[in-house]
């Protein structure tokens, strides 16, 4: 393999992160839900994030505002830092999986 074909490959960073971590206030909450919001249109999975998002809050949410709600977003590695820094300024708990 040529290093050309090797700085071609896309390589991405896992995170999880429970999409409805309680949040010290309802800004922080909104603000959070809007950067969740914009990563999952970065996300390699996005279509799937947002479908899971859907469904949470048309159903699970209603029945109990403080459930869980677990997700896992794919971003390009040049989004890692931005990611990172923008769920700490909000306060969200998430996890790098790879």
């Amino acid at each position: 393999m040529s290093l050309n074909t090797m700085s071609s490959l896309n390589f991405t960073g896992k995170y999880s992160m429970n999409a409805n971590q309680t949040m010290p206030s309802q800004d922080a909450c909104l603000k959070r839900d809007n950067l969740v919001g914009f990563w999952t249109t970065k996300a390699k999975d996005g279509e799937k994030v947002y479908k899971q998002l859907k469904d949470f809050y048309l159903n699970d949410y209603n029945k109990n505002p403080n459930a869980k709600l677990d997700i896992v977003l794919e971003l390009p590695d040049a989004e890692d830092k931005n990611f990172e820094e923008s769920m700490k300024k909000v306060g969200q708990n998430f996890s790098k999986l790879a």
